[in-house]
């Protein structure tokens, strides 16, 4: 049981959330916007894809400022570059921002700013399997080590 310290500085998400991924791609599609990668990311991608690292980055990668993001297709309603037949063709290596998703920092500000991603995210619903406070905590941490809070801001 937890008492009543514990309970003011737990998240408002302490019995963790419902979600699971249904692959419906509309996190990878919509707005402009960024999907930042990392080195090891991009490595894991192109080797995923059977590519070399350099030839993996001239095919889908661009340059914004000191950081990389994967290229969107803007004639295709800003999809991802991987985004294809409605589904995302490197759904087993894809980086730490698409994995994390729904759980960024902006959608878990309050209960208020979850179900606003909800209205987006098909996965985000009362049936999908609970993912536990610790492993959204966990995906959080990750996000926060490898940059800055608008790394996973998506629009510019």
């Amino acid at each position: 049981m937890m008492n009543q310290t514990e309970a003011s500085f737990s998240p408002w998400y302490r019995q963790g959330l419902r979600f699971g991924c249904t692959q419906c791609g509309k996190c990878c599609t919509g707005s402009p916007g960024f999907i930042w990668v990392t080195e090891d990311e991009m490595k894991e991608m192109a080797d995923f894809l059977k590519l070399g690292l350099k030839d993996f980055k001239r095919l889908y990668v661009k340059k914004v400022g000191q950081r990389y993001s994967l290229v969107e297709k803007k004639k295709e309603n800003h999809s991802c570059v991987f985004y294809r037949e409605k589904k995302c063709q490197v759904y087993a290596a894809r980086p730490l921002q698409c994995r994390a998703y729904p759980f960024w920092k902006e959608n878990l500000l309050s209960e208020e700013s979850w179900n606003q991603a909800a209205q987006e995210c098909e996965g985000i619903q009362a049936e999908a399997p609970l993912i536990a406070r610790e492993t959204i905590e966990e995906l959080l941490e990750a996000q926060q080590k490898q940059g800055p809070e608008e790394h996973f801001v998506s629009h510019p």
